[in-house]
């Protein structure tokens, strides 16, 4: 009995491989543990070459837990197995939610890569929340932050202790959360990964901006890697109630007993300003885990009728429709203070407004 594609130490649920059983005569019994936890026990049959299939990724796609946005440390999913038939043999390994098409193993990747596609470069508010998410694989690694003063200047400091390894590891990039480190206002800032000196990933800079044009909306959503970003589409917005009546006959009468409330939102992203934006996009798009921004909180919502269509060398945008998980027909309007009204007297000691 041989087993090829064994997982190895890390991997991505979305680029697991086959499990195959060779040169076997007989059924095997696969079992799968999460953590400790028995999650899969199933009887596997040769095929006439003698070969036994295990479908991991199809077992792992979905289960792998992804951490929230706000967990700052979480260790990665350590899942166990066993096979036992002709022979009895074992492993384990961790696995993150999501994939990549990027050709090296998830070791490879995890060490020099933050779980995000989201543009290297970002033009944020003060308050628009970010996150960055990293998994230590390796020893003495930590975050660093250098922030850019206008005058040119800048500093270069921790922004993190030593990162434990076997760890999703997620720091808050959050302009108003940064710029709170800093004795002085700063207008940029750069956030990587450093080891003994030498940095390990790309750099990923956040710039302040005054605002942002059109009709801005932000929405943060689980990313393919298992990471969450954050992305602001700035086309119109079309408000869409639906309020369908309930009704019955009473005595004669059609009454209303009930209004079936259903409110939507059809967004359009605006214009992309090169091909990359637009890709990282439709990640928003193949999520199952979205939230729209709206006066400073997160609301969960549900995606419907996209228009993902784009021509090659024209600036294109997308549409869709938005709702949120949660609907309610009930209001929550801001009052105010009344201001005193302004009398005017004319000449005659007539009063008017």
């Amino acid at each position: 009995m041989t087993i090829e594609n064994r997982p190895a130490e890390y991997e991505f649920a979305g680029n697991l491989a086959d499990m195959k059983v060779t040169g076997i005569a007989s059924p095997v019994t696969f079992v799968l543990s999460a953590d400790g936890v028995q999650i899969v026990e199933e009887v596997c049959y040769p095929d006439p070459a003698g070969i036994a299939t295990i479908r991991m990724r199809d077992l792992l796609e979905i289960a792998v837990p992804c951490p929230a946005m706000t967990v700052g440390a979480q260790s990665v999913a350590l899942y166990t197995w066993s096979i036992a038939g002709e022979a009895a043999e074992s492993g384990s390994f961790r696995c993150l939610k999501g994939g990549h098409l990027a050709g090296v193993d998830a070791a490879v990747y995890l060490k020099t890569n933050f779980l995000t596609w989201q543009p290297q470069t970002r033009i944020t508010l003060y308050h628009t929340p970010h996150w960055l998410r990293y998994v230590a694989i390796v020893p003495g690694c930590r975050f660093r932050v250098k922030g850019y003063f206008t005058d040119g200047t800048d500093a270069t400091f921790d922004l993190s202790g030593e990162l434990a390894v076997g760890i999703i590891h997620t720091v808050d990039a959050t302009y108003g959360t940064i710029r709170g480190l800093f004795d002085r206002q700063i207008t940029y800032y750069d956030i990587w990964i450093e080891r003994n000196g030498e940095a390990l990933t790309w750099v990923q800079r956040y710039v302040l901006a005054d605002g942002v044009d059109g009709t801005p909306d932000h929405f943060v959503f689980e990313n393919s890697l298992g990471g969450f970003d954050t992305i602001c589409f700035r086309g119109d917005r079309k408000d869409i109630a639906e309020p369908e009546s309930l009704n019955a006959v009473f005595d004669d009468r059609t009454l209303e007993y009930d209004v079936d409330w259903q409110r939507s939102f059809q967004k359009n992203t605006g214009y992309f300003p090169d091909l990359n934006a637009r890709l990282w996009a439709l990640d928003f798009f193949s999520s199952a885990n979205r939230y729209h921004l709206a006066d400073g909180v997160l609301h969960r919502i549900v995606v419907s009728d996209p228009k993902l269509e784009a021509t090659e060398g024209e600036l294109a945008g997308y549409e869709f429709t938005y709702a949120y998980a949660k609907q309610s027909r009930y209001l929550n309007l801001p009052r105010v203070p009344v201001p005193p009204a302004l009398e005017i007297v004319d000449p005659a000691g007539e009063l008017f407004f």
